[in-house]
């Protein structure tokens, strides 16, 4: 079953009140290509909330497109959890080149 291309209100802005350490932002929707903006750190209670947004969307038939233009750092259990997505399904773009060195080590 697929959902209109909505934001939802934890989308727009996903921080703690106090360290905004991750930001993800929906940039473009169809019905087959959701794209999203990430920003910050992908590391410790961020990766799982990542990993629920690109679920979230992969549940209503949609292909992820991650736009990492302003992504400063993935740790170990970031890296994990995005190698476990099909790439045909969540694809990342403008990584910088250390990040994508990390995401393509066996």
């Amino acid at each position: 079953m697929q959902t209109k291309c909505q934001r939802s209100p934890q989308l727009a802005r996903v921080v703690h009140p106090r360290c905004p350490v991750l930001r993800v932002t929906q940039v473009t929707c169809t019905a087959s290509l959701v794209t999203l903006k990430v920003e910050g750190r992908i590391a410790a209670e961020w990766v799982e909330v990542l990993e629920r947004e690109c679920v979230r969307w992969l549940e209503t038939g949609r292909q992820v497109r991650l736009d990492f233009a302003e992504v400063s750092a993935v740790d170990h259990a970031g890296v994990a959890m995005l190698r476990r997505f099909p790439a045909r399904l969540v694809k990342i773009v403008n990584a910088a080149p250390f990040i994508s060195a990390l995401l393509a080590q066996p």
